[in-house]
């Protein structure tokens, strides 16, 4: 079994818990409420700031010019495809995509210590660290959609149709078996313990930010506002 597949099959465990959180329960019924929504959406905009400049790294690190053809892909959909999800939040919430994107709060706890790590993870140099930070959130996203695709089977009158439909769609699968590639590909040049840290760490994160969104997470002590902080 390949690396990427073995870190994934340890990671089950969560990934059932993520499957089965409110946050994921109540997209799969249609009733998420607009605050957790734009909670997440508001939240995600700023992640993904991160995400793209994780994969600028690992571009960076590339020991080819096919993985960094593979990689510059992986930021293009990043850049364009994301939008869809986001727009379907929002639509179900009743508010503007364009307006809410326009006027971020501070980064939660549970998103800055996300961004954080797959940051750091990043800068360490090696190639094999830095995608293992980065693939958990295209696996768990890409599960979520084919097994909400399977169970729910939403027609165009769910509200969330549109999230679960893009994430369930091939682009995600083919993105992950080639993300899967990679850090097989690249493995050498970090031991395992050290890849495995960092795709446990951003997989358990996955949880939190989801988390995070359904309890609208705020610091203990006030933070100033203004958006993304990493």
């Amino acid at each position: 079994m390949s690396l990427a597949r073995s870190l994934r099959r340890e990671a089950e465990p969560v990934y059932q818990a993520i499957r089965r959180h409110p946050f994921v329960e109540a997209i799969a019924r249609g009733d998420l409420p607009p605050e957790a929504a734009v909670f997440y959406v508001q939240q995600d905009v700023q992640y993904l700031t991160t995400y793209a400049r994780v994969f600028a790294l690992a571009i960076s690190q590339a020991e080819s010019l096919s993985q960094m053809k593979r990689l510059a892909a992986r930021m293009t959909v990043l850049f364009e495809g994301e939008l869809a999800p986001h727009v379907s939040l929002c639509q179900a919430s009743g508010v503007s995509y364009e307006d809410l994107k326009g006027s971020l709060p501070s980064q939660a706890p549970a998103a800055h210590h996300y961004a954080k790590h797959m940051v750091a993870s990043g800068s360490r140099g090696m190639l094999g660290e830095t995608i293992a930070a980065a693939l958990p959130c295209h696996w768990v996203y890409a599960d979520l959609g084919r097994d909400l695709m399977h169970d729910v089977r939403p027609d165009d009158d769910h509200p969330f149709h549109d999230w679960i439909a893009f994430y369930a769609g091939s682009a995600m699968r083919e993105g992950l078996d080639q993300l899967c590639e990679l850090l097989d590909e690249s493995a050498h040049t970090a031991q395992r313990d050290v890849i495995a840290r960092a795709f446990h760490v951003s997989f358990q994160m996955e949880y939190r930010f989801f988390d995070m969104a359904w309890r609208q997470e705020q610091w203990d002590t006030l933070v100033p506002t203004g958006g993304e902080s990493s």
